[in-house]
């Protein structure tokens, strides 16, 4: 999984690590420092979550919402996804990428009903609408660009900034991840607030929101390898720490 987050750039949040040992001290992930939760969330033993935003109204509770950042540990530390036991989430709408070591899929609040898409072999591409549409914006315009690249096919070797850099220098790499970044780096023609840019920095009418870091994932049956890279900008295709 090629991974990247989009938040308010004044929203203060944690690199992986054990943020929640209360839980379960072997889960890691992006901890949200204003409501505590993740965004994204792993462990050995029962693989990586994300949650991404949706922009759907829901009910929520007397006009209050829980936090979505709740999702991914749930589903890592408890191995419970939104709607399973028949009860309609009580936080705003999303996307629920869950992958096990056994397979991916989507699972989906929108307001009216919890759906799960199952994602079968091959390159998918999630986003904030349906799991890969064409006519989602981001999806229709890359999907086909990293389906037609080689796809990683061991866990990342590198962290993200590693891979960053080669792929703005177009030094190839052996790890199998460049042809993935190297789709990441030809994308960064598009400005940051383009409705087709992967990278974002763009004001909507919810606020301001940019792609603060780079995660690489790679889930097998009794390990899940986690790199992520904080930008050194919102939006722009520099890790923290470049010279």
């Amino acid at each position: 999984m090629l991974a990247l987050r989009d938040e308010s750039p004044d929203r203060p949040w944690d690199p992986p690590a054990a943020w929640w040992p209360d839980r379960d001290p072997e889960v890691r992930g992006v901890r949200d420092q204003q409501a505590g939760g993740a965004w994204l969330a792993a462990s050995d033993r029962a693989g990586l979550a994300v949650v991404l935003n949706r922009w759907e109204a829901t009910p929520g509770i007397d006009g209050t919402w829980t936090t979505r950042g709740t999702l991914p540990l749930d589903a890592v530390v408890d191995d419970r996804v939104p709607g399973a036991d028949g009860a309609l989430p009580t936080s705003r709408a999303f996307n629920l990428v869950r992958a096990t070591a056994d397979g991916a899929e989507v699972v989906t609040w929108d307001g009216v009903e919890v759906r799960t898409t199952p994602l079968g072999p091959g390159v998918h591409m999630v986003t904030h609408g349906e799991p890969d549409d064409p006519d989602a914006p981001r999806v229709g315009r890359w999907l086909d660009a990293f389906r037609t690249v080689p796809a990683p096919t061991e866990p990342p070797a590198a962290d993200p900034d590693d891979e960053l850099r080669a792929a703005a220098d177009h030094d190839g790499d052996d790890d199998g991840w460049g042809p993935w970044f190297s789709v990441l780096a030809e994308s960064t023609a598009l400005a940051p607030d383009d409705r087709d840019a992967i990278l974002r920095d763009t004001v909507e009418p919810e606020g301001h929101f940019a792609t603060l870091s780079v995660v690489t994932a790679a889930v097998g049956q009794d390990h899940t390898v986690l790199r992520h890279t904080r930008l050194a900008e919102p939006g722009q295709l520099r890790p923290a720490h470049a010279d």
